[in-house]
């Protein structure tokens, strides 16, 4: 696995992330787009996600994203819906208080399908309880991947171990997570996978790359 910079600075245009409600608990997470090089800071626009409760009821939760692509990707109706696909972390690697793990989905269901782009992540702990998360989308260009059935995608995640900026100044950074929720692209509804990986810190904040075959 490539390592990429933790001094990628939020920048550029920035995709639609929703934050849903699982298992009558919601996650909250922010998402940006990370330009290497560029001191500017991401601009930001506040955009609105229904999410569906386990009961089926909705409820309104807000995000911060940048500007809305006009073209919106979810208009591929080959696309991989939550419910054809599983998911899973590969095996964490380390380094200077850096951290890394593959994420994987498989098709699971019994078509082709596709998946394009980075999707959402919220992190949730013990029973369920949103933790902070903050997604920065960095790497590309996003491909399309065409997924026949029992065939993965994978992700690059990169996350930090050490105290920094929107962390608690001793002990752990943050509360220790147990659950990734990873909404795949164009979706709404997370699946969910276990996190054995320790706190995420700098608030939460995970760098994510496209998926790629």
């Amino acid at each position: 696995m490539t390592p990429f910079p933790r001094s990628a600075v939020r920048a550029g245009p920035t995709m639609l992330v929703a934050a849903l409600l699982v298992s009558a608990c919601s996650f909250q997470a922010s998402v940006s787009s990370a330009s290497s090089g560029s001191a500017s800071a991401a601009r930001t626009a506040t955009t609105t996600a229904r999410a569906t409760t386990a009961g089926g009821s909705t409820t309104g939760a807000t995000t911060s994203a940048g500007p809305v692509p006009t073209t919106a990707s979810a208009a591929r109706t080959d696309r991989c819906h939550t419910s054809e696909l599983a998911g899973s972390l590969g095996a964490e690697t380390a380094g200077a208080g850096q951290r890394y793990a593959t994420l994987i989905l498989r098709n699971t269901g019994g078509r082709t399908c596709t998946v394009h782009g980075y999707g959402g992540l919220g992190l949730a702990g013990a029973g369920g309880a949103a933790l902070p998360t903050k997604q920065v989308r960095t790497g590309g260009p996003t491909t399309t991947v065409q997924l026949a059935p029992g065939a993965t995608t994978r992700s690059e995640l990169h996350w930090g171990a050490v105290n920094g900026p929107g962390d608690s100044p001793a002990g752990d950074c943050q509360a220790t997570p147990t659950t990734l929720r990873v909404i795949p692209p164009d979706e709404t509804d997370p699946l969910s996978v276990a996190w054995t990986f320790g706190p995420v810190c700098e608030g939460g904040t995970i760098e994510q790359h496209p998926y790629t075959s």
